[in-house]
């Protein structure tokens, strides 16, 4: 989940009345009729030595200040402020009120907690000196990414803070699910890669539907701040429509972290959809478990439909620079796997495969048996070329050691690949050093409106590649891209004029496409619940149509089921697209661990 840090900060809003065990102690206070003036209150002050260890710095000013010896009370009176000065803590209010007596402090009117630029409002604040224990009425807590509203927080025993009959509400949806279930595999288009870098970006309220079509409430949520995953669990969860209700489930369990690298999955996941050239079509549970709070550790059983039936497994290991998938089916009796290492930073990556689908830029997703390499993407982008480009120049370096296999491949591809020459002819291995260079012009022109519309770009896609064989070639490809809007139906329509110069020893990456080919790739949204596209490109000399693929998407607005199948590479891809903006209203609200051993956050 990128990642809002708003349970976390909830700690800090009250952080300065939980770490005290003494923050307000007796002494001989003065009456201030200056705002200006100010009660200091320190250890050197107490007249119990056995709390000495345990005050704080304190400071206390208001337009009125008065001191009740007698009864051993202190009242500041307009715009009243008490500064926690070691803990960075301000408490103002209209009021403020200390009793000697039994030491505890009252808050009237205006209250406003501050810490660490994190502010919580309310009506009421009564805090317990002696037994650590507050309650503030009708708290509205404003954190980094949420609001919570409630009618009362109060501190419990064990370092425990409880809202009650309250609603957090987020200021940005969160991205719950991504793209689960197809990760880096799933088959990338120009076009539609665009689409994919702008799920990418941070989700906002225009991703949601604007019409609340249902309402989430919980009996309880749970927050633990020393977990960094699985540490926010909901109880009695409801999802309450206009006319009933349905329950969600009677516990569910997620993370909330600021942290954007730590990782979490659900115990219990799906395999489905095809696996590299395992063959078939994979289905069964996936058990994932947390190694540490940054890798997780996946083991899959599943069965295969194909020609026949078969069963097979999977492992996986996932983390923020390292990801490793292994499995096998005996469907084909064959083994499949890829392991992708980050090297320096995201854009450099050390990658390996075995019988296992690689995305190869604008050239598609190639199969050899063993392909290891190091990925560079780069963007070259300045003043003078985003007056002219919409994304710079794109930037694909790379190498790597190829072993090509023939037998992996589906037929249909394999049809297409011999049309470059005679498979004897080629090599079996090969080191390849490869450059692409992608850019894409501005619209040169743009007409309609913003439903009813049409522009017109230029693009140029070109590879330059050099085999350990001493064999040199070059792809280069350009021409002009119509992007289209009417309603409900948007797609991209290129045309490509192709031009391949020298010859690449291995069967497995022949350029396919041809020398003029025509794309398209487009969705029409049939409704908000359903939305189909798809993706080819025809070959025009030869008369084919090469590359199809399918793709739907399901749900509301918010809430995607996402299929795509690519027919010439016979593989099947499911994901789910998750976004999470609805205010849950609860009951209780419990965060546990509020406080470190030393007594503070």
């Amino acid at each position: 989940m990128k990642k809002y840090c708003f349970i976390l900060l909830i700690l800090f809003g009250f952080c300065f009345v939980l770490q005290a065990n003494a923050s307000i102690v007796k002494s001989p206070f003065h009456k201030h009729k200056k705002k200006s003036e100010q009660t200091i209150i320190s250890g050197s002050e107490l007249t119990d030595p056995t709390l000495k260890a345990k005050a704080v710095y304190l400071e206390l000013e208001g337009d009125s200040v008065e001191y009740d010896h007698d009864a051993n009370i202190y009242i500041t009176s307009g715009m009243s402020v008490a500064h926690i000065v070691d803990q960075n803590a301000t408490l103002e209010a209209d009021e403020i009120i200390y009793y000697g007596s039994d030491q505890h402090v009252e808050a009237k009117g205006n209250v406003k907690i501050t810490r660490d630029k994190i502010v919580t409002t309310g009506e009421a604040f009564k805090f317990d000196v002696t037994s650590n224990k507050y309650l503030l009425t009708n708290p509205q807590t404003a954190l980094q990414g949420a609001i919570i509203k409630a009618r009362n927080v109060s501190s419990l025993p064990d370092n425990q803070i409880e809202y009650e009959h309250g609603r957090l509400k987020l200021d940005q949806p969160v991205r719950m699910a991504q793209g689960f279930g197809t990760g880096r595999n799933r088959p990338r288009t120009f076009y539609s890669g665009q689409a994919a870098r702008q799920l990418r970006k941070k989700p906002s309220w225009n991703d949601v539907s604007n019409q609340l079509k249902y309402r989430v409430t919980a009996e309880k949520i749970i927050y633990d701040k020393n977990k960094a995953y699985n540490n926010l669990t909901l109880y009695g969860t409801r999802v309450h429509f206009k006319n009933f209700s349905l329950p969600a489930a009677p516990k569910v369990t997620t993370t909330a972290n600021s942290d954007p690298d730590v990782m979490t999955a659900p115990l219990i996941a799906p395999t489905i959809g095809t696996l590299g050239a395992l063959g078939g079509f994979a289905l069964g549970p996936a058990f994932n478990f947390n190694l540490t709070d940054y890798h997780i550790l996946s083991l899959s059983p599943f069965a295969q439909v194909g020609s026949s039936y078969g069963l097979g497994g999977m492992v996986g290991f996932y983390g923020p620079t390292t990801n490793f998938q292994a499995s096998y089916g005996s469907l084909k009796d064959r083994f499949v796997g890829v392991f992708r290492q980050e090297l320096f930073s995201k854009h450099t990556e050390f990658r390996s495969a075995y019988n296992y689908y690689l995305e190869e830029g604008f050239l598609g997703r190639t199969l050899a048996e063993i392909n290891v390499g190091i990925v560079d993407r780069r963007v070259w982008n300045n003043s003078f070329l985003k007056k002219f480009t919409a994304n710079g120049v794109n930037l694909r370096s790379s190498t790597s050691w190829i072993k090509s296999d023939q037998s992996i491949l589906p037929n249909r591809y394999k049809d297409y690949l011999k049309e470059a020459g005679d498979p004897k002819d080629f090599k079996n291995n090969a080191f390849k050093v490869e450059e692409q260079i992608n850019i894409v012009s501005k619209p040169v022109f743009k007409l309609g409106t913003e439903k009813y519309n049409t522009s017109l770009r230029f693009r140029t896609r070109d590879a330059f590649r050099a085999y350990s064989t001493g064999d040199l070639q070059g792809v280069f490809t350009g021409g002009p891209l119509l992007d289209n809007k009417f309603g409900p139906v948007s797609f991209g329509l290129g045309y490509d004029q192709g031009f391949v110069k020298g010859q690449s020893p291995l069967f497995y990456d022949q350029y396919i496409q041809g020398k003029q080919s025509v794309s398209l790739d487009g969705d029409i949204k049939l409704s908000e619940w359903v939305t189909l596209g798809g993706y080819g490109t025809y070959n025009i000399k030869a008369d084919e149509l090469v590359d199809r693929q399918v793709r739907a998407k399901i749900g509301p607005k918010d809430f995607k089921m996402l299929v795509n199948w690519d027919a010439l590479r016979q593989q099947t891809q499911f994901g789910l697209n998750f976004l999470f903006g609805q205010p849950v209203d609860f009951e209780k609200f419990v965060i546990l661990n509020s406080q470190n051993k030393s007594g503070g956050i």
